[in-house]
């Protein structure tokens, strides 16, 4: 954005791109540097590279970077310092702060120290709480979040639990998240009245499922220790003799894809390992194939995308790991739930949900709703706008009330 182009009328924002500026982030980041009512500066690392190459995340494109300062980190373990952060609170040329709400950063603590003593105003933003804690874990969370003159969480159970800790419910506010805007999601829809798309999904569903008509799920997340993808295989491999078993499309990368593939061959389970798919297009020809999506282990914007193309996600019921996006996923709704790492619930889940294709399609139509009020780049965008231009308008009217 060039300087011309700047308004002095809208308030500054020096916005720190978390966790990465990853190739999920850029519609939202386009969105925000559309605002007519904030001047977003952005600032962010590039590439997540503390992981094996494999492990690593696509970073957004050339035009979205080119928008962003790059931002060089240290780090010790869990611990981290984001250069530059403390010297820009302390510059003072802004007039909010957006800092990443990771409570390991320790750059992030004496930038709310300084902002204090300076008398900035600094937002965290990030998950909040995924989970019920206690301990030292709540204290050091409640202390950090203490410094902090608001908060933008990611879901609605996030502000439930920190308003039950003794934060002001007023200091949260629930922005969501996204990974895809909405003309990405409705270009399917726009091919399909044009008669331009119908030949490309039908080649896109064969590449992906065949001739058949067995069903098909697909699973799309990092291939790590973590997500436990085992579970599925053993899920599959429980279905009796004379049950028809699905296929899997199997999406992503990681240090554990050799081992899971070997372990689909032992199951006797039909699983096609396609790497890292980032293209758009080709990601909804692929959910174009699959009946229903499944999230193993920690879930999180895997249900987004599936939701927002339209397919109805099976995920745990209370995995430690998962992101507040596990909200989108209503028992019975958009999806269901199966309980956390069992093999055996999994496999009667999703004998009972192939059954009934009516009603996948129900749940996968449910699932799309949600996704367009909540978790598309619009909508994000707009909940994070709406949310500092809250606080901001709150703390004028603190002021002048002091001042009076």
């Amino acid at each position: 954005m060039s300087a011309d182009s700047r308004s002095a009328d809208r308030p500054r924002v020096h916005f720190v791109v978390q966790p990465t500026v990853s190739h999920y982030r850029g519609p939202l980041l386009r969105r925000l540097l559309e605002s007519r009512r904030l001047e977003f500066d952005l600032v962010g690392r590039f590439r997540n590279s503390e992981g094996p190459s494999a492990d690593r995340i696509e970073s957004a494109d050339e035009a979205v970077l080119a928008e962003v300062t790059p931002m060089d980190f240290v780090s010790c373990g869990e611990l981290w310092w984001e250069k530059g952060q403390v010297r820009a609170v302390l510059s003072g040329r802004h007039d909010v702060y957006v800092l990443a709400g990771r409570i390991y950063t320790v750059s992030a603590w004496a930038a709310l120290l300084a902002a204090r003593a300076c008398g900035r105003r600094v937002l965290l933003w990030g998950h909040g709480w995924k989970r019920p804690e206690s301990g030292m874990k709540r204290r050091l969370r409640l202390a950090f979040y203490a410094l902090s003159d608001g908060l933008l969480v990611y879901g609605d159970r996030a502000r439930e639990l920190g308003a039950a800790y003794g934060v002001d419910a007023e200091k949260i506010a629930v922005v969501y998240n996204s990974i895809y805007s909405t003309d990405q999601l409705e270009a399917a829809d726009a091919d399909v009245a044009e008669g331009s798309g119908a030949s490309r999904s039908e080649e896109d569903r064969r590449e992906a499922a065949g001739d058949d008509e067995r069903p098909t799920l697909i699973y799309s997340s990092r291939l790590t220790t973590r997500h436990r993808l085992d579970t599925l295989a053993e899920a599959l491999e429980q279905l009796p003799a004379d049950t028809v078993r699905p296929r899997v499309i199997v999406v992503g990368d990681g240090v554990e894809r050799p081992r899971l593939e070997r372990r689909f061959v032992e199951a006797g389970v039909e699983a096609h390992f396609l790497g890292a798919v980032y293209d758009v297009d080709r990601l909804r020809g692929l959910y174009a194939a699959a009946d229903a999506a499944v999230c193993i282990g920690g879930a999180g914007l895997n249900v987004t995308q599936a939701l927002g193309f339209g397919v109805p996600v099976v995920a745990e019921d209370a995995h430690p790991d998962s992101s507040p996006e596990i909200e989108a996923v209503v028992d019975g709704e958009t999806g269901r739930l199966y309980r956390s790492g069992d093999p055996t619930s999994l496999q009667e889940v999703l004998t009972e949900m192939l059954a009934d294709r009516d009603t996948l399609r129900r749940m996968g139509a449910a699932g799309r709703t949600v996704v367009e009020e909540r978790y598309t780049a619009e909508a994000h965008a707009q909940a994070m706008e709406e949310a500092i231009v809250g606080f901001l308008r709150r703390w004028g009217d603190r002021d002048r009330s002091s001042e009076g």
